[in-house]
């Protein structure tokens, strides 16, 4: 798989897929004298990481011209012209091998904020000494509750977000105590806000009861589970608490098969996740990107080995990029611990309306 802007592209009945890495949406892209326009994944709008261009005909390799909706630069990039079948056989080897940007530990800070429970602050580089930030939250089994986060503390309909730290501030009016909180799902940001995953609070199913998404959540008896719906033996009615992910990134100690061709997996963002281990702790973490100096985000595999690293038998991402937050509780009330990243505006520091969020609570 060669490294660019472009992962891959196919051709199928006059279709071109192009999974692009590019951070900002393409309004059309030209190829020789003929300019043809994209349909924005329809079928996920949650994350809109594939562009779908229409034509008669595409050449198998080439150069393209994107044009921008965002600015009016133009940008010359090559195609990687991956046939179906070949990206099937992409060497998985190789793309862990591109992805990992070997992040490790330089310095910590460990906080604990009840008994079973540690934030720890990690400052890190990875091979090429770029800075990288990650907070952690380790969990020992059965030291706190998870509690869904959402606006006004209800049951919501479509079209409300609500900033996380509002979203705590209701949860405590309601007799919640919260001692942490990191945002949750991914959700339609373009449309009527709706989770893409399965959510559940106070043993009520808020969205999503059939989805196949993997989710993080709680049982009615404490135990921590990370899974999917399928897979709980008592069925939904065995869940105080979820909140939904897009994709396992470890399973059985070990990087799960995630998604080798999407830009989503190999580009540095920055991500949350949550984990559970083999003892039945949980590990909640936020790592920092898109602010270069300061913190340089992480792949699907480098946050797959944190969770590792942090004892996770099995791990799930959660919605990254500018909705990343964790939050604590210190002497002066929940305080924000990390830089959110805006995509536009990347040192704005801007706190994102979401749909829930996950609160550790006493």
């Amino acid at each position: 798989m060669k490294k660019g802007i472009v992962t891959g592209s196919r051709t199928s009945g006059g279709k071109l897929v192009i999974f692009t890495r590019i951070p900002v949406f393409c309004a059309a892209v030209k190829l020789g004298d003929e300019v043809i326009y994209d349909a924005l994944n329809a079928d996920e709008p949650y994350d809109r990481r594939t562009h779908v261009f229409y034509s008669d005909s595409f050449p198998s390799d080439g150069t393209v011209l994107f044009m921008y909706k965002a600015t009016s630069r133009s940008a010359r990039i090559r195609t990687c012209a991956v046939g179906l079948a070949d990206a099937e056989k992409t060497d998985r080897e190789s793309f862990i091998a591109e992805t990992d940007n070997g992040i490790s530990p330089n310095g910590e800070t460990r906080i604990e904020l009840a008994p079973g429970v540690e934030y720890i602050a990690l400052n890190c580089a990875d091979r090429h000494g770029l800075p990288v930030k990650i907070f952690v939250l380790t969990v020992e089994a059965g030291s706190a509750r998870l509690y869904t986060g959402t606006p006004d503390d209800g049951f919501m309909p479509k079209n409300v977000r609500a900033k996380v730290p509002d979203m705590i501030a209701a949860a405590e009016k309601n007799g919640v105590s919260p001692i942490a909180a990191v945002n949750a799902d991914f959700f339609d940001m373009f449309g009527d806000s709706h989770p893409a995953g399965l959510c559940v609070k106070r043993g009520r199913v808020v969205a999503n009861g059939f989805s196949d998404r993997p989710f993080v959540g709680q049982k009615r008896n404490g135990e921590y589970v990370i899974g999917t719906v399928p897979e709980l033996s008592g069925g939904l009615s065995e869940l105080e608490t979820a909140v939904g992910g897009l994709e396992l990134i470890v399973d059985d100690g070990k990087l799960a098969d995630i998604g080798e061709l999407e830009p989503f997996s190999s580009i540095r963002h920055p991500r949350t996740a949550a984990g559970i281990t083999r003892g039945g702790g949980l590990i909640l973490a936020v790592v920092d990107g898109r602010i270069e100096e300061y913190s340089n985000g992480a792949s699907l595999v480098d946050l797959a080995d944190l969770m590792i690293s942090f004892g996770a038998q099995r791990a799930v991402n959660l919605d990254g990029g500018g909705s990343c937050v964790m939050y604590i509780k210190t002497g002066g009330g929940m305080e924000l611990q990390n830089v959110p990243a805006d995509l536009v505006r990347p040192r704005a520091k801007l706190i994102r309306k979401e749909f829930d969020c996950l609160i550790l609570t006493a």
